[in-house]
């Protein structure tokens, strides 16, 4: 199929659907918890072997290095036990935010209790097992848990957030890897849409029917608006050529490409197209996804003005409301086909559009094309407002 036989077909039949990765479902994270219990096992041996040297040095004190070292097992296998919770602890009431200092107390308020639990644990751990043979003590047992949580309880207490840390750590790590695959995807999303767009603008038929109104007013001697379009041309590649490779651009830069495109197309349309710029001022400083109006437009032209001979209008309406920033591109053509759903049929353009603002905004945001009550289709983006860096 040729692409002027493609300009030609409806847009249900310019549809392609496309094939997103699906989320894997969470793994174990082996090497989180390999560090753990290597951390626990390091240090019941260490303190094992700690334990049963300072008792070579007494004569009547020899006792079996084994059950010393099982013992020390047992006590810091038990905040292998707790580590689930404390590292469920500190995703739920993550020291960071809005709110660091509340989720704060209530990590220390856990400490404190957990710090105590395993002092009572290594207490009950100690009669059971009887490390030291004859001499263990025959205390009972809150006699001997009291004496654990004079002796220990403040080193229970920076384990704790030992292990903390160690969670905090592996879920940072995981973090900046998701942002580092995140960017590679935006980066890939971005460059299909400067190369969507250079398509467009490239398109056979497209550029045939601008070289023909340009040659038309070459004939006629309109030199003044046949040397503008061609500027205008000229400007649109090379603005499409020379984006900046950022994902997000101010509106105002995004308008001024799509006015670049529109003006060429309203020279090849004469008085058939009509377009109106409804931008509030407050609105052109936000940041909106870079060349994601131009699709949106292109769409309207080639399935609302050039499909009809009547007189086109196309609107792109942008303005601020209660923290978001609401898009518009409207026009008067004939609309959607009875049936169309654009999870089913969202075009190339459409679907790289859902899928960058799905990526950027994640659920914050809204992507929708209907009918308009009074003819015509209307495509609307809706996305947080926010304006560059040191901004007001």
């Amino acid at each position: 199929m040729g692409n002027e036989e493609i300009a030609q077909l409806p847009m249900n039949d310019l549809v392609q659907t496309t094939n997103f990765e699906t989320t894997s479902p969470a793994r174990f994270n082996w090497p989180k918890w390999a560090v753990l219990f290597g951390f626990w096992t390091l240090f019941s041996l260490l303190y094992a072997n700690q334990i049963y040297i300072e008792m070579l040095h007494n004569p009547n004190m020899h006792h079996s290095w084994l059950r010393i070292a099982f013992w020390q097992l047992m006590v810091w296998y038990v905040w292998g036990a707790l580590s689930p919770l404390i590292l469920k602890l500190g995703k739920w009431f993550p020291a960071e935010g809005r709110w660091w200092w509340k989720n704060l107390l209530i990590l220390l308020g856990a400490g404190l209790l957990l710090a105590a639990v395993h002092s009572a644990a290594a207490t009950g751990l100690k009669m059971v097992i009887e490390p030291f043979d004859a001499f263990s003590d025959s205390h009972p047992f809150l006699f001997q848990f009291r004496m654990e949580l004079k002796n220990f309880y403040l080193f229970d207490f920076f384990i704790y957030w030992a292990i903390m840390g160690v969670g905090y750590a592996f879920d940072y790590r995981e973090r900046y890897r998701e942002r580092e695959a995140h960017a590679a995807q935006l980066t890939s999303q971005l460059a299909q849409a400067q190369l969507e767009s250079l398509k467009m603008q490239l398109h056979p038929h497209f550029l045939f029917n601008t070289l023909h109104t340009i040659a038309g007013l070459v004939r006629t001697n309109a030199r003044a608006p046949a040397v503008d379009m061609i500027a205008g041309l000229s400007d649109l590649l090379r603005r499409a050529l020379d984006s900046a490779a950022e994902q997000e651009v101010p509106l105002a830069e995004e308008k001024k490409f799509v006015e670049l495109y529109l003006d060429i197309q309203k020279v090849r349309f004469s008085d058939r197209l009509t377009v109106r710029m409804e931008i509030s001022d407050d609105a052109l400083d936000a940041l909106v996804p870079n060349l994601i109006l131009q699709p949106l437009v292109e769409n309207s032209i080639r399935h609302g003005v050039s499909s009809d001979e009547a007189a086109g209008v196309i609107v792109v309406e942008a303005f601020r409301n209660q923290g978001m920033l609401h898009l518009k591109v409207c026009d008067n053509g004939p609309g959607l086909q009875a049936g169309w759903r654009m999870e089913q049929s969202g075009g190339i353009g459409l679907a790289n559009t859902r899928s960058r603002l799905e990526h950027l905004y994640g659920a914050n945001q809204r992507f929708d094309v209907s009918n308009a009550p009074g003819g015509g289709m209307i495509a609307s983006i809706v996305i947080p407002f926010r304006v560059k860096y040191g901004q007001d």
